[in-house]
């Protein structure tokens, strides 16, 4: 009975805190939202944070997450290589590790030159021969089926290559506009990423010393670049974002060149998962030819966030003032509507840009009257009746 006693005590005393605990969670998310604990709910004239339109509350979870310092991660592939080599060697005269530098960028520039060349081959020996083709067919069609500018049935039932002209991808402009808008999303995350970087290094601030192009912190396992000189800034811009920026913009052009000429809905797919390995040669590169050590010495490198906010970064969750408060709620509104932005860019982009091309940028058939699915639907419904 004693036992039974004693723990009944242990669990009333346990209930007591959890209550407590969850009362001082509930003051401290009221104080953080009105500014008082004793007054959760009440609104007055001169708590001005507490406005009609903050309907989200702050927690302190909210309010402890504005303070991290935030950096990136260097991406781990041969550019992300290439990074990290030219901090390294910004930071040291030792020869060995200018020595595994070269052989970084050795490797960079091998991985530029076979995407160049495979930009290049593909231009010459699979889409040049692709447009050609598809012009020749839209051209007899243009010819053979229409009788003085009319379109004749009759004719189009006598066509010998309908069967083919309706594998063209602008024969179903809505189903080519879904296969266009996945490889612009899979070409704009490449870009995205690239810009991310450029922003970032343009960011960074110059060194405090002045005879160091680069400025290093440790941060745990990491190291983490949060100065550059402009000289530093330059060479990394050039030497690896641009050469990347350029090779996504190449890549996406010729891509939307080949799919548009792509004569068979079958090829359309496989064309699209085909130049999306084109995207993914400089990880492969990495993975491959790049030691393991070199890998996880990528890893461990980040390059610092530039501030988003101008919160006080001393200021604690229990030293927040209202005027605080006010600032945090500005600043939460000012990130979200950032982030809106992105992602109405991001849609805009990735549906606008094939339209845009399909409509008035595309120059495999230059000219093109959209008079290609009409007859087609015909086509369609007989195979569908078939199934």
């Amino acid at each position: 009975a004693r036992g039974g006693r004693t723990h009944s005590a242990m669990e009333r005393k346990a209930s007591r805190e959890a209550v407590s605990a969850g009362a001082a969670d509930e003051g401290l998310t009221a104080l953080l939202v009105n500014g008082s604990q004793d007054r959760p709910q009440e609104k007055s004239a001169d708590a001005p944070w507490r406005d009609k339109e903050m309907e989200l509350p702050i927690t302190k979870k909210d309010f402890d997450m504005s303070h991290t310092h935030a950096y990136i991660d260097i991406p781990e592939s041969i550019y992300g290589a290439a990074m990290m080599a030219f901090i390294r060697s910004s930071q040291t005269f030792h020869k060995v590790v200018h020595c595994v530098t070269f052989c970084i960028f050795a490797g960079l520039v091998l991985n530029i030159v076979i995407q160049f060349y495979v930009l290049i081959c593909t231009k010459v020996y699979i889409t040049g021969p692709a447009v050609l083709a598809v012009q020749e067919l839209y051209k007899a069609f243009e010819e053979q089926v229409f009788e003085d500018g009319v379109f004749s049935p009759d004719r189009w039932a006598h066509f010998e290559h309908s069967d083919s002209l309706c594998q063209m991808p602008l024969s179903q402009p809505m189903f080519f506009l879904c296969i266009l808008s996945i490889w612009t999303a899979t070409c704009w995350v490449d870009l995205l990423d690239s810009f991310q970087y450029l922003y970032l290094w343009i960011c960074l601030p110059a060194p405090t010393k002045v005879d160091h192009t680069t400025e290093v912190e440790p941060d745990g396992n990491n190291i983490v670049l949060k100065g550059a000189a402009r000289s530093a800034k330059a060479c990394a811009i050039c030497a690896i974002l641009i050469p990347k920026i350029i090779i996504a913009c190449l890549l996406w052009w010729l891509g939307a060149r080949w799919l548009i000429a792509t004569t068979s809905f079958q090829d359309l797919l496989l064309n699209a998962v085909a130049l999306a390995f084109i995207t993914e040669l400089d990880e492969l590169i990495f993975m491959s030819l790049m030691p393991g050590d070199i890998q996880s010495m990528v890893q461990n490198f980040k390059i610092k966030s530039p501030p988003i906010r101008s919160l006080r970064e001393d200021i604690t969750t229990e030293e927040a003032t209202p005027a605080d408060i006010a600032e945090f709620v500005s600043f939460r509104d000012r990130r979200l509507a950032m982030l809106m932005g992105r992602m109405a860019i991001t849609a805009l982009v990735v549906v606008g840009l094939p339209i845009l091309y399909m409509d008035r940028l595309q120059q495999v058939l230059p000219g093109y009257k959209w008079d290609v699915h009409k007859p087609c639907e015909g086509n369609v419904g007989s195979v569908m009746s078939l199934i």
